[in-house]
């Protein structure tokens, strides 16, 4: 009976270990982010650090503009650099788009110029001022 109890536990440790190993750091991190709603548009802006271990091939940002009930309304994207990040790198972001009522937060993706998705560290969401 204890032997059994201890191999069960030595499985259960080993599970975790592995389960935290696989986790993988996040390529880019949102360092600030606001989007204000004016007259006719909304404005966001931004600050990213790129945090991969290889140099991107360029960033772009995409925000899905969500409703209460959490639905994506619409998306749109900012491209960041068409050129090499070095890790440490930081960037900004502007971008306009035509209101949408019922967005009322967002969130933010990012991808590299070859549109490979990339793991994002703060994607929010965020509320639509």
């Amino acid at each position: 009976m204890r032997v059994s109890t201890i191999a069960l536990l030595l499985l259960a440790l080993c599970a975790a270990v592995a389960q935290q190993k696989g986790k993988k750091p996040a390529d880019v991190e949102i360092l600030e982010t606001k989007a204000v709603r004016e007259l006719t548009k909304i404005s966001v802006d931004g600050k990213v650090r790129v945090t991969a271990e290889k140099p991107l091939k360029g960033l772009v940002i995409v925000f899905d503009f969500r409703s209460a009930e959490k639905e994506v309304v619409t998306s749109q994207k900012a491209i960041i650099d068409e050129e090499t990040l070095e890790t440490g790198v930081e960037g900004v972001f502007h971008s306009e788009m035509a209101d949408s009522a019922r967005a009322v937060r967002y969130t933010l993706r990012a991808f590299d110029i070859h549109e490979r998705e990339l793991r994002v560290a703060n994607p929010g969401p965020y509320p639509v001022e």
